[in-house]
Order: structure tokens, then C-alpha cells, then sequence
């Protein structure tokens, strides 16, 4: 037979594959108890590619030479081989039973472990398949391919620490390849780790010169650092390497809106739009734009096809921007709620709440915000965080927004028990000093508003936690906030449905206002830009406001009352202009619109109470700016709508005891408005009203306005402690 197994193997060496399977057929026939025939046949098979007739062979092989290693590797690779084809067809149960039974009998082969890996993962047993990915690291650390799986695992279950650990020993094995660097880069910047993932970028353009998104993502980091000429100059860049890029154009629109270059700004997101014509985010900010620069000429198309690319699913749109819009309070829920989906998914394996004590001697309370400067947050907290009673609560703020120095932040860091400043803390270690100071309750008064950072909300580092203040609406994850804080006005209990947190009612208004204020000495008209005569209608709320509705509603009563004015806050220039031009199309001279430079609050207060009839805007409704003229005395024509937000001067009203002047539609807003106006009895017996009631009812009553919110914390509290907070941690 040694002639036959010299022929054999010659056959095979010079892959004449048919005839040697031919041969060691006829081998098996003629002695089927000896292993060589098998071993050759199974070679030939698993040569051919016939992997399951190769296993049969190699296992009858086996049976009769158990020892021979080269029968035992070759069964190996059948199996190993047979595996790979049912990987290929996504039959993951088959792959796992050939790449097991290759192990047992190859068990360092890292190649059998990576796609195991591999068929485990597509049976959905990723902590399986992270064990086998990571077994076949040990016997070949330095295999770009197995890591690269491992970083695909690991980001799909959100692990982003742990995916951007393999991320960075793809990145060590692959020096020269920008696009690991880029990928790099993202992630570092997910996980706020800024300085690792700027170098990231910066050598992604290194090795790459002409990588325009690398450009355009050292822009997003750098602007997040505050270093906006560095930012500019990246989108710049990138716009430069890459023109027909929708991305830069946006960003950059962002960073001249904030230095109050609306115009270019609103060129830039044109530029995007054209780009890309379902970029969401681009359409949303032009929306924003027009509002702010009060181009409604072309706002109704503009917002018509911002919702409909929101509706959708087209992308993330910031829940902020749909409150001035003319959208119901179910689908600000379901915007809130797309928007907050990603965040939380993000944070969710971040938890790092340390559950403080059951029943503490003083109930720990914490506010957060990025407002605490010349903001209206700040002025509103004030007093009511000197005002809480230390027995009971221990009051902590936290900062996380600019240090400006004004006189109301020292005021707050004064009145509280710890003042503690964020920044520079990511939000996971923001959310862990958090954590650590055993706050009970934390409170976020800052929403989707600007400099928010719901990301330490969702890192849940306190056991309750409430939406209150900063933002009219829901942040559309219980995670983020399992109360929203409000009243019987603006969040009945029959609209509970519009938010995804649960209802905490104050009895009367959910919104604090101060006593104790410092007023200016009154001006004269003058002085305060007004002539000696004339009614004054006003309104000091911020340009986004205003819309056409709300100016029609105005400019009838410019033109039913002779010789009255519009006194406005001074916005941007492109908005003056487009408002008085609005104005001369409906009949109004442009002069009747008077525009208030901005003033520190004092003498705001003061040229404030010369004004005769404050006027509400719509659907978004005076918050601040509401309570500020009543409290100077100055009635407030409000219109109530079904959003929070289109509801505050309604709350406002009635808590300083006036609801009759609330009205439920623009004809019943103009008639009231119209009637005052015309009638100097009735409007100075409301007058005398006001004055009487802002020492006598809710609406500024500081101290009393502590006491009950203290009560809602403690019945937060122990609604916690008996389990009924159903959406905690």
C-alpha cells in the first residue's frame, strides 16, 4: 500500500483532487479500519470545500487514530470552516455548535473564539460574545479586527466607556489610519473627555488633511470649550475642503446667532437647508431666527416644514424651539420625548446615585442651573432660597453656567448652605459630587433652555428628582425628572397626560416672585424715551415671542386708540426693522412703537409702572416679564391656550387676584384690551386692585410661597420612601 499512499498524496500536492478522492474511496473499501484512507479523504474534502463530509471523514479518522494531531487539526478547521458558512447565512445556533466543537479541539486558535464571538453576538447573548471576543485577545492582542468587534459590541449595548477603551487599541494598532483617529475623536467628545479627543481630531487632520468632518467635529469641541474664534476658523475649514456639506454651515450659523450676527447666521442655515433639504436642526434654527428677527413673511412655510420633517422622525428638534409654535401640548410631549430618548439611552449604565439616609433630620434640596447670573431664574430663587427654613432643609445650588459676578449670584451663594460650581466637571462626575453631598431632591430649573446639562439628570444621582422653573413643559423622560413642579393654571391634573414626569401642584402659582426688590426712582416719560401723552400699551417680553397674530391683535388697538403707543424691549436691529415695517403694512405709523433700551432690573422696575396696560403675548405667555408689571401696578390682558407655556399669565392672574383678565381668544384679548383702554375708571379701580392685592394675596407672598413648595418636597419625599414614585432610578 505504500505505492497507493505515494500516489495519493501526489494527486493531492498537485490538486488533481477528484482522482485522489477516487483513490482513498477505494483506500476505505479495501481496508475501512485503517485511518489513513479517512484522513485522506477528509483532507480532500475539507480542500474542496465540502465541510460537512470533511467532519463525517475526519471523525471516522479520529476513531482510529485518536493521537494523530495533523486528523485532529484538520477536524478542527472543518468544524471551524463549516461554522464560517452558517455564520454567513446567519444560522447563529449551527455556527456556535461547529466554532465550540473547533475549540475543543483547537482551543488557542483566537480566530475560533473571534467568531464565536461573532455568532454569539448574533444570538443576541452579548455578554457571551464579549467573553469570547475578549479570550481571543488574549491569544492575539495585537488583531485589529478582533478589538474592532468587541468596540462594535460594546456601542451597540451603550457602553461607551468600555467601547472607547477598544476603540483606543484599534487606534494603537492602526496608527496611520485618520478615520480611527476621527471615530476616536467622537467618542472622547460623548464622553466629555475634551482634551483626548482634540488631539484625536488634530491627528485625524494630520494624517489626513482634506478630512472636512474632522474639521467640522474640532469646531463642535472647540466651541464647546468657549473657544469660539478657534471654533469659527474649524467650520471655516471645513467648509472650505468641503462646500456641499450641510454640517459646518449650521454649526457656524450657531456660533455668529450667539455673537448676534442674525443675519449672516440666518444665511448659513439657508446654506445647510440647500445642502440638505430634511436637515432638521438647520430648519429648526432658522425657524428660531425668524422668530427672533420677527420675519414672519416667511415664517408660516418655514415652521409648516420644520414640523412636518419633526413629525416625521427627521431628526432631533430641541423641544425649546416648538414652544413659541403653534403646536399642541401632546406632540411638545412626543418632541420632548424623541429628544430626550438618545440622551437617556446614553446615560443609562451611568447611574451613580448613593441613596442618602430615609428619614435625614433635614431634607437635602439641590438646584441646578446654568442661570445663576443676571438671569430671571436667579432673580426669581433669590429670596426664596434665604427664605427656607434651615431647620428642616439644607439648601445646596449648583452652578454650572458663567461666573458674570453680578450682585444677584453673590446674593444666592450667600443665602444657600453650599454653593458648589460644576464647570469643568463632566456630567458623570458632576452627577457623582452630586451624589456625594447626599442630595434627597434634586431640582433642575433649566430644561431644554440654554447651557442646559440633563445629562447629570440622567446619570440619576438623586433618588427624587424635579423639572421646575427654567422650562414650561415636559423633558419627556421620567428619568430625567420623576415630578414636574407646577400649578392648578398651567399643569391641571387633566392635562397630566401632556408630560411624561408626575404633576406636583402648588396650590396657587408655580412661579416664585419676590417680595423684597430694590426699585429705582421713577423717571419721568421722558427720561424713559415715552412722550407726555398718549396711552401706553406694553410688552417687554423677547422678540421670539411676537408673531403675527399677537401684532394684528396690537396694532387694532394702535389704530382704536388715538394718540396710544407700543412700548417694546429693544431687540435685535433686523427685528426693529422688520417690526416697523410689520407696523406700516397694517396702517400703524412706525413711530407709535417705542423700543426700551435694556436696563439693570432696578431701573427697569422703575420706568416700568409708567406704563398703562401690559399686553400678553401668545401661545407663549409673559413669565417674568408678567409678574415684573404687576408688581409696578400694571395690569396684565393675558389669553389662556393649552400649553404651559400659553398658560402662565393665566396662573400669574389669578394668583394676585384678577382672572378677569384672562380671555380665551383673540377677539375676547382685543375687546378687553380695547375696553380698558377706553375707560380710565375701570382700568384705575383694577389698578387700585393690584396695588391693594400684591401685598394681600399668593402671587408675592415669598414667605408663603417657601413654606408650601418645602411641603410639596416633603410629600415628595415620602411618596419615595412608601414606593409611589413609579418612575425612580
Amino acid at each position: 500500500m505504500t505505492h497507493a499512499a505515494d500516489e495519493l498524496v501526489a494527486l493531492f500536492q498537485q490538486g488533481r483532487y477528484p482522482e485522489a478522492e477516487l483513490l482513498a474511496r477505494r483506500w476505505i473499501t479495501a481496508l475501512p479500519g485503517e485511518g489513513f484512507g479517512w484522513k485522506a479523504l477528509g483532507t480532500i474534502l475539507l480542500q474542496t470545500g465540502r465541510h460537512g463530509e470533511a467532519i463525517a471523514a475526519l471523525e471516522e479518522a479520529a476513531q482510529r487514530m485518536p493521537e494523530d494531531a495533523e486528523t485532529l487539526g484538520n477536524l478542527g478547521q472543518a468544524c471551524f470552516r463549516l461554522g464560517n458558512l452558517h455564520l454567513a447565512h446567519h444560522r447563529h445556533d449551527e455556527a456556535e455548535a461547529c466554532y465550540r466543537r473547533s475549540l475543543g479541539l483547537m482551543p488557542d486558535q483566537p480566530d475560533g473564539w473571534n467568531n464565536l464571538g461573532l455568532a454569539l453576538q448574533g444570538a443576541n447573548r452579548p455578554s457571551e460574545a464579549e467573553a469570547a471576543f475578549r479570550q481571543a485577545m488574549r491569544l492575539n492582542p495585537d488583531d485589529p479586527e478582533i478589538h474592532a468587534n468587541l468596540y462594535q459590541l460594546l456601542q451597540a449595548q451603550d457602553r461607551l466607556p468600555d467601547a472607547v477603551a477598544a476603540l483606543r487599541e484599534i487606534a494603537r494598532l492602526q496608527p496611520e489610519d485618520a478615520t480611527l483617529r476621527f471615530e476616536l475623536g467622537t467618542r472622547l467628545f460623548l464622553l466629555e473627555c475634551h482634551g483626548e479627543a482634540e488631539q484625536a481630531f488634530r491627528e485625524a487632520i494630520r494624517l489626513h488633511p482634506g478630512h472636512a468632518e474632522a474639521y467640522n467635529n474640532l469646531a463642535i469641541l472647540l466651541d464647546a470649550l468657549q473657544r469660539r474664534d478657534e471654533a469659527e476658523a474649524a467650520y471655516r475649514e471645513a467648509i472650505r475642503l468641503d462646500p456641499e456639506r450641510a454640517e459646518p454651515y449650521q454649526n457656524l450659523g450657531l456660533i455668529l446667532h450667539e455673537r448676534g450676527q442674525s443675519l449672516d447666521a440666518m444665511a448659513c442655515h439657508r446654506r445647510a437647508i440647500a445642502c440638505r433639504p430634511d436637515f432638521l436642526e438647520a430648519h429648526a434654527s432658522l425657524v428660531h431666527l425668524l422668530s427672533i428677527t420677527c420675519g414672519w413673511e416667511e415664517m408660516p412655510e418655514a415652521s409648516d416644514r420644520l414640523l412636518t420633517l419633526a413629525r416625521a422622525g427627521a431628526g432631533e428638534m430641541v423641544p425649546f424651539m416648538a414652544l413659541a409654535l403653534p403646536v399642541s401640548a401632546m406632540e411638545q410631549r412626543a418632541l420632548a420625548e424623541r429628544f430626550a430618548g438618545k440622551l437617556v439611552s446614553r446615560y443609562r449604565a451611568a447611574a451613580v446615585a448613593a441613596l442618602p439616609e430615609r428619614q435625614p433630620e433635614r431634607l437635602a434640596i439641590g438646584y441646578l442651573s446654568a442661570d445663576i447670573k443676571e438671569h430671571p431664574v436667579a432673580h426669581l430663587i433669590a429670596e426664596l432660597i434665604e427664605l427656607h427654613d434651615r431647620n428642616r432643609f439644607a439648601i445646596h445650588v449648583y452652578s454650572h453656567g458663567r461666573d458674570d459676578g453680578h450682585p444677584v449670584r453673590q446674593r444666592i451663594q450667600a443665602g444657600c448652605d453650599r454653593f458648589v460650581e460644576l464647570n469643568g466637571l463632566t456630567d458623570q462626575e458632576a452627577a457623582r459630587r452630586i451624589a456625594a453631598d447626599g442630595i434627597h431632591i434634586l431640582v433642575d430649573l433649566q430644561g431644554f433652555t440654554g447651557g442646559a446639562r440633563l445629562g447629570i439628570l440622567a446619570c440619576r444621582p438623586a433618588p427624587v428628582q424635579a423639572n421646575w422653573l427654567g422650562y414650561p413643559g415636559t423633558l419627556g423622560d421620567a428619568r430625567l425628572a420623576d415630578y414636574l413642579i407646577g400649578d392648578p393654571w398651567v399643569t391641571p391634573p387633566e392635562h397630566a397626560a401632556h408630560f411624561a414626569e408626575s404633576l406636583a401642584l402648588l396650590p396657587h402659582c408655580y412661579q416664585p416672585n419676590a417680595r423684597q426688590r430694590q426699585v429705582a426712582a421713577r423717571p419721568s416719560r421722558a427720561q424713559a424715551g415715552l412722550p407726555e401723552s398718549g396711552f401706553v400699551f406694553c410688552s417687554f417680553n423677547q422678540s421670539f415671542k411676537y408673531n403675527a397674530a399677537t401684532f394684528d391683535v396690537w396694532c387694532r388697538l394702535l389704530l382704536a386708540v388715538p394718540d396710544s403707543l407700543l412700548w417694546l424691549l429693544q431687540p435685535n436691529p433686523a427685528a426693529t426693522a422688520n417690526l416697523r415695517c410689520e407696523a406700516a403694512a397694517r396702517g400703524v405709523d412706525p413711530e407709535r412703537l417705542i423700543f426700551a433700551p435694556r436696563l439693570p432690573l432696578p431701573e427697569h422696575l422703575a420706568r416700568l409702572a409708567l406704563a398703562d396696560l401690559a399686553l400678553d403675548t401668545f401661545p407663549y405667555t409673559s413669565h417674568t416679564t408678567g409678574s415684573d408689571a404687576l408688581w409696578c401696578g400694571v395690569p396684565l390682558v393675558t389669553r389662556l391656550g393649552e400649553t404651559f407655556a400659553s398658560r402662565v399669565g393665566a396662573s400669574l392672574l389669578h394668583a394676585v387676584g384678577l382672572p378677569e383678565l384672562i380671555t380665551g381668544d383673540w377677539e375676547g384679548y382685543f375687546s378687553l384690551a380695547l375696553d380698558l383702554a377706553r375707560d380710565p375708571e375701570r382700568l384705575r379701580v383694577i389698578r387700585e386692585r393690584l396695588t391693594v392685592n400684591r401685598a394681600t394675596h399668593p402671587l408675592f407672598d415669598s414667605a408663603g410661597f417657601a413654606r408650601d413648595l418645602e411641603r410639596l418636597y416633603e410629600r415628595m419625599w415620602q411618596e419615595r420612601g412608601a414606593g409611589l414614585i413609579p418612575h425612580a432610578g
